[in-house]
């Protein structure tokens, strides 16, 4: 078990905890599966908008959005379909990480990445859906109940005099109503680690949120905004570095193979950098001159190449796109593992309980069935009874 102090300087394993291929590969795997749900639907609801394959592919490339384009009806539920989904393969990943993170913490080091996603899909999808579901169903509720008292103070004389005697009691309710548009906030961060804690169900996950947000509200705060620094501290490192090794990789491999490779390297990052220039825009948008860290330091051009050179200049794209899909899936893992620490340690003041020295259902369920096997393998083979055969004694013959 790894020792925890249960204050802001737990939060700092994060970086370690999440740099591990176990965590890396459950968080990359999920966001795989969400983002090509995501980038589908997305590319359906633009093409039944009449926009054509090749001209979404040009202007949009892997980072298809929707935003500043007519659409009708239709385009905007396969869109928001998309989101869902990615949002939905999101906290299934997340829970995925919490899980691994939580059984590193409590040195069970022989915790592998499939358990990992079978205890959050085969176990915990339901719970991940229904507790911000079941959060938000409060929310409209009381917003239809306003919505209610608002008709009725259509009455003529007697609605304004009503609304106007009990505005205080409206005025509580719409308190409320904030609080618990808070707490889905809140669900949404924290649920992923609370069911991977606790291995416990929906109504766990309502009342841990509710409870976070009432009596540790500002440790709550303070300890997101460490975490959200942490991540992008731990990108932008990992960024540096990658990008530092890219460039050396080059220098030796040029050296060696000459010019060709100068020139695969180069239809390789003209392809990437089409592919994803709306990220390459945004980076150069918010860091100016610094998104050359991270980013393409210029501006490539297409070449013209043999088809064999073509060929794997595509192939190294492609391989060039999953690199990058693991170091985005750093801060994504590190955001996970930290509100795993952060929730462990919230539990701890809030509720004076160290979940890491108890044993949840699914690790009863382990060494239940271990006891069992045991009983089997120890218990003893009783040999086989073997039947006696009597040989019968030869009949005398009687003399004449």
């Amino acid at each position: 078990m790894v020792a925890m102090r249960f204050d802001y300087r737990d939060i700092f394993q994060s970086t370690r905890l999440a740099f591990g291929f176990q965590r890396l590969w459950i968080q990359f795997v999920g966001l795989l599966k969400g983002y090509l749900a995501y980038l589908v639907l997305t590319y359906l609801s633009l093409m039944l908008a009449g926009k054509d394959f090749s001209w979404i592919w040009q202007n949009q490339g892997l980072l298809p959005c929707v935003r500043g384009i007519d659409l009708p009806w239709y385009s905007w539920i396969l869109f928001a379909l998309g989101v869902l989904l990615l949002v939905f393969s999101w906290l299934l990943a997340a829970t995925g990480v919490a899980r691994a993170t939580y059984m590193h913490l409590k040195g069970n080091t022989f915790y592998t990445w499939k358990e990992a996603c079978s205890f959050a899909l085969k176990k915990k999808s339901g719970s991940i859906l229904s507790t911000p579901l079941a959060i938000a169903l409060i929310a409209v509720f009381i917003a239809l109940g306003g919505l209610v008292i608002g008709l009725l103070g259509r009455i003529p004389y007697v609605g304004e005099l009503g609304i106007s005697l009990f505005s205080q009691i409206w005025f509580l309710a719409a308190l409320f109503l904030v609080f618990v548009i808070l707490a889905l906030g809140v669900s949404f961060i924290l649920v992923p680690a609370i069911l991977a804690t606790t291995d416990d169900d929906a109504f766990e996950g309502i009342f841990q949120s509710f409870s976070t947000l009432y009596s540790q509200p500002w440790r709550f705060i303070l300890y997101e905004l460490y975490l959200i620094v942490i991540s992008l501290l731990g990108f932008v490192v990992l960024a540096f570095i990658a990008k530092q090794a890219w460039g050396l990789m080059t220098t030796i491999l040029v050296w060696g193979m000459g010019d060709k490779y100068a020139d695969l390297s180069y239809a390789a990052s003209y392809h990437l950098q089409n592919w994803i220039y709306t990220a390459v825009a945004w980076s150069k948008a918010y860091l100016g001159e610094y998104s050359s860290y991270l980013f393409f330091s210029r501006e490539f051009t297409a070449l013209d190449l043999p088809l064999m050179m073509k060929i794997s200049s595509w192939i190294f794209a492609i391989i060039l796109v999953v690199i990058g899909g693991f170091i985005l899936c750093y801060p994504l893992a590190i955001f996970n593992a930290g509100n795993t620490l952060i929730f462990l340690i919230l539990k701890k003041k809030k509720d004076d309980e160290n979940l890491l020295e108890r044993k949840d259902r699914e690790e009863e369920d382990e060494e239940e069935e271990k006891v069992e096997e045991e009983k089997i393998e120890e218990k003893p083979v009783e040999p086989k009874k073997r039947k006696v055969v009597r040989k019968r004694k030869p009949a005398i013959k009687k003399r004449k």
